[in-house]
């Protein structure tokens, strides 16, 4: 079972038979400091209460409780108009502006009521979850009480626990007890006579950050060779892989942003023609090795009515696609009935330009 704040209001008497005679052990709750409330996961597709320690998929639809009750809700306060679910770094769970991921949840009607708010992480589409997923580490997971259009914490506070994600994969786990802060020890707190302090002056003299520069990198002798062809509906097809290749944009302070195009040759055996119109494209980022984030590809090309000029390969506005982005293609050749049967070669054209 699938749970969402659009269908929660019809499966809760679902949720409620699920939960008859489940036991309040499943799970236990401490207050991360900081946090109004305590907070139980819940797994969306099951109705039921998330060990705490238990491992959880990045995309599983978490639901949350203050209880292992799912009919229980979270009160906030009266000044409140809008709740905002959040990942932060630990620490920073009331400074909106430090908010790594966010997105928007909502009042029981005619309440200050928070019912079964959708926690996974995997849906805050703003902001940036995707580098937390990458690099992995402690965060703070919940939502927040707020006021004036949402820039603000209300006085109901933020309701959180601290959890634990896997570099890579994004699975995350919450532990009370080895997730809460403990505030550091002042040592000068109980006797400020014993303690003997002296200053140093620091100076440091910074110069400006320099643009480096945006640069394409093709292997040296790359090349495509398509696999042997079958007939699909009686047509010669076959399809093979673009080798990776590079967009390199070091251009740390302007950030301009960069456009990539593609223009592929006819195909030619001889003094046989297939047009490059028969050659389907379809872009894509190669994960492995990307640093760059941002970075959005072109419409796939299909294959009979492909592109003929310069067709969008990938491209990033401004403000994105810094760093490495390797980028590759899946290729497909449908050659038209009245090409003759021969061994064909092309050539295409990858054209870099700043926006």
């Amino acid at each position: 079972m699938k749970i969402s704040i659009k269908t929660r209001g019809v499966v809760v008497g679902i949720l409620s038979l699920a939960f008859i005679g489940a036991s309040a052990t499943a799970a236990s709750a401490a207050t991360p400091s900081g946090s109004e409330d305590p907070i139980y996961f819940i797994n969306g597709d099951t109705a039921e209460t998330i060990a705490e320690g238990a491992t959880i998929p990045w995309e599983l639809g978490v639901i949350a409780s203050p209880t292992t009750s799912p009919d229980d809700r979270f009160q906030g306060s009266d000044d409140a108009d809008q709740v905002k679910v959040f990942l932060a770094p630990q620490g920073s769970e009331r400074d909106i502006s430090a908010w790594i991921a966010w997105g928007d949840s909502g009042f029981v009607s005619g309440t200050k009521q928070v019912w079964l708010p959708q926690l996974s992480p995997a849906s805050l589409t703003a902001g940036n979850s995707a580098s937390a997923k990458a690099s992995g580490g402690p965060f703070s997971l919940g939502f927040a009480y707020t006021k004036n259009n949402g820039v603000t914490i209300a006085d109901g506070g933020v309701v959180f626990t601290h959890i634990q994600i896997t570099a890579g994969t994004g699975d995350f786990k919450y532990d009370y007890a080895s997730g809460t802060v403990t505030p550091p020890v002042d040592p000068c707190a109980a006797d400020p006579a014993a303690c003997l302090t002296g200053e140093i002056a620091l100076e440091a003299t910074t110069i400006a950050a320099q643009d480096g520069a945006l640069a394409l990198s093709v292997p040296a002798g790359s090349k495509a060779t398509f696999g042997a062809a079958v007939l699909v509906n009686q047509l010669s097809t076959s399809t093979t892989t673009l080798p990776e290749f590079t967009v390199s944009d070091s251009r740390i302070v302007s950030k301009k942003g960069w456009t990539l195009t593609s223009t592929v040759a006819d195909f030619v055996s001889g003094t046989n023609t297939i047009e490059a119109k028969n050659l389907g494209v379809a872009p894509k980022v190669v994960a492995a090795g990307t640093t760059s984030t941002g970075v959005t590809t072109g419409t796939a090309q299909v294959a009979g009515s492909a592109t003929t000029t310069a067709a969008p390969f990938a491209e990033a506005a401004a403000g994105a696609g810094l760093g490495d982005t390797k980028l590759s293609a899946d290729l497909k050749l449908v050659a038209p009935a009245t090409a003759a049967a021969g061994t064909y070669t092309s050539k295409m054209t990858l054209t870099l330009v700043s926006k």
